[in-house]
């Protein structure tokens, strides 16, 4: 379950963020996560809903942003939609692709409330 470890990055970023930036409260972390990075969401939520408490995020909420898949064809140059890494081109059926986005996992935002 590598979705706990990246409950507790989170958590670490976020606590630290809150530190430099004020002695406030995190009340929400803003994520975008890649429907091909292969995070469970629900896993992470659960995750970060258990490690949070007791720290300066224990009421902090995560807002996650899915970000969908997308390729481009090595071939013919089309761009198209992708959810899985086993995908022909729409256009061409070739397999040569490259994904432009969809596997991202990235904090966007914390936000603090003093």
């Amino acid at each position: 379950m590598h979705e706990l470890s990246i409950a507790h990055s989170i958590l670490a970023i976020a606590e630290k963020a809150a530190e430099v930036n004020s002695n406030g409260v995190v009340t929400a972390v803003g994520l975008q996560i890649g429907a091909l990075s292969g995070i469970e969401t629900g896993s992470l939520e659960f995750a970060f809903s258990v490690i949070r408490d007791g720290t300066r995020l224990q009421h902090a909420e995560l807002n996650i942003e899915l970000i969908e898949g997308e390729a481009v064809c090595l071939d013919c140059s089309h761009i198209f939609p992708v959810n899985n890494y086993a995908v022909l081109c729409p256009q061409c059926n070739s397999n040569a692709m490259k994904i432009l986005k969809g596997k991202e996992l990235k904090v966007v935002n914390i936000t603090i409330e003093d």
